[in-house]
């Protein structure tokens, strides 16, 4: 059992993350990103067989270059609650998927803090696990399936088993385990191997100034079989071929220049803006990390941060979401900047307790997030999923971006089209005509079915706001369901 659970506090504030997480997959449901969605969940549903090769996004599947381990725990959740329903709903698959998701995150902060809650002052402790649980970011982001989110759990866990170990008889089973998360890890995002790496040389260079080398090597054997079952295997029997998924990422992206050319790109700096917006922890992650790279170079937490930010820095297309792996280990780094601050300033040791309900202020009002859809158009879906249950053609004229296969009835026939294009109405179907909400063409003079705002919001908020929301709104052209 974790020691830190033996705190009576502390136990109440992770059931409380775990109904938080249980609420916000529910409330705060689909894809941070695209690339959530469609490399993952219509990669799956190709796999499931219930969507077209022709509608992936071929230039990334065809090129081998997306892992495969994410796609096949869909795969597996969805065939398991096959064994009980003869139609799967896709929505309640993703609930268990993101509600997973959030336990994963929890139980990979609680041991790491368990592990390295001994280098904070005992005074700051309750700050530490409330930062590494309840800052909005963690909340916000921690129940998502995207690939950044799931490899920093897991090295985040990998660290904390390694790290809780490392000075204990019997490290065996440990390093094994924290072996197989980090290969785990690297086969959800390659780009975490950077991390990894940084890991490896500091542990190396520690093994060797005790000349006991027998753990590093039972984390590096283990790593390296972990890898090739969750990255080799795994891509050989998704793509039906053996191919090296890694490097064809390396290839596609780097090699080719695409990710440059066809993404953009932002001068190694534009992170420290990116990361410091998101108020009101986001300026100390920066300033944490900067200051922990100077005052400790050689720390284990340098060693795994610093090479994955510089080798983000050194590319050209950036992302915040590109540095999502390293949110678990910045409250560590926040509370050594925040006890150095304190004893240099005494105006702040004087009002931290203000400061400090300032902080948390805001970012329970940054909470509020979690109530809306972080995909937009997952509503529309699900509406159409709910209310469409005989055979329905949806005449298609939204964003293919917003065109999420995976989430329909296997009686919807998709067509897409655009204005002006016929729609007919065959006998025995429904027929709906989706539009996107961006569009400036005209709205069809038909009943309105479902729209994204409720209440009537959209005819009373700027036009400007409502085309800024991705989601389409869907009409009517013959409903049957009540025949």
């Amino acid at each position: 059992m974790l020691a830190l659970l033996k705190n009576k506090t502390y136990l109440r504030y992770a059931l409380i993350a775990c109904a938080i997480a249980v609420g916000s997959s529910w409330t705060n449901f689909g894809h941070l990103c695209g690339d959530e969605y469609s490399q993952i969940f219509e990669f799956a549903a190709w796999k499931l067989g219930y969507v077209d090769h022709a509608d992936l996004r071929l230039w990334e599947f065809d090129s081998q270059m997306r892992p495969s381990i994410q796609i096949w725990m869909v795969v597996a959740v969805y065939k398991l609650a096959g064994l009980f329903t003869n139609q799967v709903n896709p929505f309640a698959i993703n609930y268990i998927i993101y509600l997973a998701s959030g336990i994963l995150s929890i139980a990979s902060i609680l041991v790491f803090t368990n592990a390295f809650i001994h280098r904070v002052k005992e005074n700051y402790r309750d700050y530490f696990v409330l930062l590494s649980l309840f800052t909005w970011l963690v909340l916000y982001s921690n129940t998502h399936f995207n690939s950044e989110n799931i490899s920093g759990h897991l090295i985040l866990l990998a660290v904390g088993l390694f790290y809780g170990n490392l000075q204990k008889t019997g490290r065996i089973l440990p390093m094994i385990a924290s072996g197989i998360l980090l290969g785990l890890s690297f086969s959800c995002r390659f780009q975490v191997g950077f991390a990894i790496l940084g890991l490896f040389i500091w542990f190396f260079i520690t093994s060797w100034k005790r000349k006991i080398f027998v753990p590093w090597m039972l984390l590096f054997a283990s790593l390296l079989l972990s890898i090739s079952i969750f990255t080799i295997l795994a891509d050989y029997y998704f793509y039906g071929r053996f191919v090296l998924s890694p490097y064809n990422y390396y290839y596609q992206n780097i090699a080719t220049g695409t990710m440059n050319s066809a993404s953009g790109v932002s001068p190694w700096i534009a992170y420290l803006f990116m990361v410091s917006i998101y108020l009101p922890f986001g300026p100390l992650y920066a300033l944490a990390t900067i200051r922990q790279t100077i005052r400790f170079p050689f720390d284990i937490l340098t060693s795994i941060i610093v090479p994955f930010v510089l080798f983000h820095c050194l590319i050209g297309h950036k992302e915040i979401r590109f540095l999502l792996p390293m949110l678990g280990f910045m409250p560590i780094l926040i509370m050594g900047t925040l006890d150095e601050l304190v004893n240099r300033f005494n105006y702040l040791q004087k009002h931290l307790p203000l400061i400090i309900r300032t902080f948390w202020k805001v970012n329970i009002i940054a909470c509020f997030s979690m109530l809306i859809p972080a995909a937009t158009e997952i509503g529309a879906w699900r509406y159409l999923y709910d209310h469409y249950r005989k055979p329905t053609l949806l005449y298609y004229e939204g964003s293919v971006h917003q065109k999420l296969l995976y989430y329909r009835r296997p009686n919807l026939r998709v067509i897409v089209c655009k204005e002006g294009d016929p729609t007919p109405c065959p006998s025995g179907f429904n027929a709906l005509i989706a539009i996107d909400a961006r569009s400036k063409e005209p709205k069809p003079n038909l009943p309105q079915a479902y729209t994204f705002f409720p209440c009537g919001l959209n005819k009373i908020l700027p036009a400007a706001i409502n085309r800024s929301i991705g989601h389409f709104d869907i009409y009517e052209l013959r409903n049957i369901e009540s025949e």
